[in-house]
Formats: structure tokens, sequence, C-alpha cells
């Protein structure tokens, strides 16, 4: 017995490490696709992970379409806007290549900006879609219109294209020009994934199609021409919500405030001032809701590293920057044309609006202070419209208080997104001229703004209305100066503490505690009448 159980460990031995040399040579043997059986399992362990194309059965090879297919956006479109703000001149006059056809278009678009193709919104379903087919072992393909650099960028990004194909000096690879540079790769069949009727030549000389679309028409025409369809994947849906976010309706709200003039001035203004004040109320919301949009396209490359804003429905691509630049350039233009018609004084300080407007969204947002300045500015010159409107006098007091009061609600809000920009782990706020440690600096300007904006309402109540008897008790009025200081410090206090996460004046006119102080001030002033 004892001589058998000898025999046994030694045969044991033997056996393991015949096992353990087996090992050694793993790798001698996938290679060779030879499974390694240990000697106590019942089944093999093949140590190949993933199949092998080169003995794996694969469907015809699989072409995609970047622009709208693969990316959300059009990277033409992106290059302009970003040229557009960046070098205006340069990319305007870009457009004069056109008379050369679209490739050298494209090619001159490509050296006057460059796109930061790692943050461009992919479609997610479709690359989950890809990447499950190249792991079978299939072909994936990349055939753009796009231009060369754009195309590298994005092949580097993914890394499952085993070619690129792209837009050159002299061919714009779109369309038939497209479907015959595939057809001289693939002689042999391949499926072609696009999204638009431009890509009907490309699929009728293809095996299959897959559409990236959420138009019925195009699904039904691809039909039509019998061409089998592979996959649908819909493009762009809820296209009415996307835009009612991007147009922010309920920023309109601090529109109101083109109503202060009126209110403060109410024994001289005629019904049809107010009627008028009204319509330019309805008008300034509409050009606000345009300069939003213009902001967001400037903001694209910044709000798609943003924490919250990368979610805006331009950075997001759920609304073309195609469809944003056709509704900004015609409305726009005719917006401050008809508020010239409504009042031309106030027109002329619309205008002036869509000017800052413009040039906040140009450059003057990412210089530190000067943009909160900007911003106060704005607020401003939507009371110099009321005024304009109802034909009021101008009122130094007022407009000085203004610029202070909303220079430090706006640097509350950039003091907010500081200190989120801290606890997200970003380096610097991105778009804006900020650095982290810049918290302290607009901490200072604000409260000190805040304050100032104080002083200036218990000076105009001493030298002003309490010197000239305007109101019959307006000892009521010293409400209002200790109403703004304890809504001053409830911003600041938000603002400090990261919760400030709107705008301080749309916040205050949904805030109940804001709207508590303010009736309030309201309050006062009908009882010193």
């Amino acid at each position: 017995m004892l001589a058998a159980a000898r025999s046994r460990q030694v045969g044991i031995c033997v056996r393991d490490c015949i096992y353990m040399l087996g090992m050694k040579h793993a790798n001698l043997l996938r290679q060779a696709q030879i499974p390694l059986v240990a000697p106590t399992a019942s089944r093999p362990i093949v140590l190949q992970e993933r199949p092998n194309p080169a003995v794996a059965p694969t469907a015809p090879p699989l072409v995609v379409d970047l622009d709208d297919t693969l990316l959300r956006v059009d990277t033409l479109y992106e290059l302009f806007v970003l040229g557009l703000f960046t070098k205006p001149v340069q990319t305007l006059s870009s457009l004069l290549a056109l008379k050369s056809g679209k490739a050298a278009f494209k090619r001159r678009l490509s050296g006057i900006a460059q796109l930061d193709v790692g943050s461009l919104p992919v479609r997610e379903e479709l690359l989950a879609y890809l990447r499950q087919e190249a792991a079978t072992g299939r072909e994936i393909h990349l055939a753009t219109a796009a231009g060369a650099a754009v195309a590298a960028g994005v092949a580097e990004r993914f890394a499952i294209f085993q070619s690129v194909q792209s837009t050159d000096r002299d061919v714009n690879l779109k369309g038939p020009r497209k479907a015959e540079r595939l057809k001289q790769l693939f002689p042999a069949g391949y499926v072609y994934a696009g999204d638009s009727r431009a890509d009907l030549p490309v699929w009728q000389s293809a095996s299959a199609a897959i559409i990236v679309s959420a138009n019925p028409a195009l699904s039904a025409a691809v039909q039509s021409a019998g061409i089998p369809i592979e996959r649908i994947f819909n493009k762009r849906p809820g296209q009415l919500s996307a835009w009612i976010r991007a147009i922010r309706p309920h920023q309109w709200v601090k529109n109101a405030i083109i109503f202060v003039p009126v209110i403060l001035g109410w024994r001289d203004v005629a019904l049809a001032s107010v009627a008028t004040t009204l319509a330019m109320l309805m008008l300034l919301s509409v050009v606000a809701s345009l300069t939003y949009l213009v902001n967001d396209m400037a903001d694209l490359s910044s709000d798609r590293k943003h924490w919250s804003k990368r979610r805006r429905p331009f950075a997001s691509g759920a609304i073309p920057l195609r469809d944003g630049l056709l509704v900004v350039g015609i409305a726009l233009p005719l917006a401050c044309l008809l508020g010239l018609w409504i009042s031309p004084a106030a027109g002329v300080c619309l205008i002036s609006y869509v000017i800052v407007t413009l040039g906040y969204s140009f450059g003057w947002k990412r210089i530190p202070l000067f943009d909160t300045f900007v911003i106060a500015l704005l607020l401003t010159i939507r009371i110099v419209i009321g005024i304009a409107a109802a034909k009021l006098m101008p009122s130094a007091w007022l407009l000085t208080f203004s610029m202070f009061f909303f220079f430090s609600l706006a640097l509350a809000k950039r003091h907010t997104e500081i200190l989120r920009a801290s606890e997200n782990d970003f380096q610097k706020l991105e778009g804006r001229g900020y650095q982290l440690h810049d918290d302290s600096l607009t901490l200072t300007f604000g409260i000190s703004a805040s304050m100032a904006s104080i002083v200036i309402v218990v000076i105009y109540l001493v030298e002003e209305v309490f010197a000239r008897d305007i109101y019959n008790t307006p000892a009521w009025l010293w409400i209002a100066p200790i109403s703004i200081f304890l809504f001053s410090c409830r911003i600041w206090v938000l603002g400090h503490r990261g919760r400030m996460t709107d705008d301080p004046v749309a916040f205050a006119l949904r805030d109940r505690v804001s709207i508590g102080l303010g009736l309030f001030v309201a309050a006062a002033i009908l009882l010193a009448l």
C-alpha cells in the first residue's frame, strides 16, 4: 500500500511538472491557436480572450460617416463657429474660398481653427454597436466629407477604424464621389452608416444600410431603393424641447426690470407709454433669447467640459449649429428693426444692448471682472430701455445704483462658479478668465459693490427725497435700504456656500424670501406716498 501511495504521489508530481511547463509556453500555444488542457479539467481552457479576425467569420466591412452620424454634430459648422468667435475676420473671408469648391473652403477653415475633437459629442448607441461589431472581428472603416485633420483626430480618439477616408485638397468626399471611392476599396461589398439623402448614392452601391436619422421619409427612400437595412438609430428626438431649453424662457422674468422706471415715475407716465413699454418688454425677451443662442454657440468648447453646461442643446448636439446660425442671422436684425419702429429711442437702446451682448460673446467674457461689469451694464440697459419707452427723464441715482447692485450680483454668480469648479477638480473656470484662487477677489469686489449700492440708496433718500418733500411720509422709505441689505446678505451667503446655481436676478424673482423683501419695499413706497 505504501508503494502504491508513493507511486500515486510521483505520478501527481510528474503531471504537475508537465502542466507547469505547458503554462510556461502558453504564449506559443496561443499563437498557434492550440487549446491548453489541464489534466484535472473536463474541458479545455482557451487562453485567447476574443475571436481572431483572421479566422472568425465576419460580416461585410462596415463603413461609417462622421458628421451627424458617429458624431452628433457637423464638424464643418463646428469649425466655422469656432473660427467666427476667435478669428471673425479671417473666418468670414474664408467664405470666398467656396468659389473653388467645398474642399478648398474646408481646407481654409482648418487653417484658421483647430477643433477639440476629444470633446465633440458622440452618438453613444452607434458607437456601442461599432465596438460590438469590431469585437467579433468585423472591419470598421471611417469615410467622411470632413477634412483630414478632423478625421484623423476622430480615428485616434476611438481606435476602432482600420482605415480613414476623408476630403482631400481637391475632392469633397460626399455623395457620388464617396460611393465611387468605396466601390473601389470594397469591391466585394460593404455596409454603410449614414444620416441624410446625400448618402443615398453610397447606400445604392452598398450591400446594406445603417440609417442614423429620425426622418421616416429617409428610411422609406432607402427601402424603396431595395437596399437592405441592417440597423436604424434615431438621430435627434425632442427638437422642440431642446429649442425651449436653448431660448431659456425662465430668464424672461428678469426683463421685468424694464418696468422699474415706470413704477418709480408713475405720476409722469401716460397709458400709451405703458403699452409701448410692454411691447418693448416682449421684444426684449425675444432679443435676449437670441443672444443666449449666440453666447451658447460661442461657449461650445468650454460648455462641453463643464459639469452641467455640457447638456446645453448646442453643446450636446441636440440642436444643429446650422439652425442656430440661421435663426440668429434672420431674427436678430428683424427684432432690432421692429424695436426702432415701436419706439425710436427705445429701439436705439435695444440695438446698444445687442452690440454689448455680442461684444461679451466675442471675447469680453474672458476678461476677469470686466465680464461682470458688462453683465451689470446689460441689466442697466434694460432699465434705460424702460426709461426711453415710457418717455421719462433718466435718473442718475437709479442708474448708478443699478450698476453697483447688478455688478455685485454678477460677481456672486462668478464666485459660485469658481467654487463649483474647485469642487469638480477643474484647474480654472473654462471659457472665462478666472483662476481657482480668484474666489477671494470676487468675494471682496462683490460684497464691496453690494455695500456701495446700499450707500447710494441712503444718500439718495437723504439728499433727494427728504430734501424735496417728494413723499408725504418719507420715513417709510428706510425700509428700502434695509431690505436691499438683507437681500444682498442672502445672495452672498448662498453664493459663498456654492448654492447660487442660477442667475441671481432670476433666482430673486423665484425665491420666496427675496420676493417677500421686494414686497416690503413696494409697501414702503405706497405708505410713503
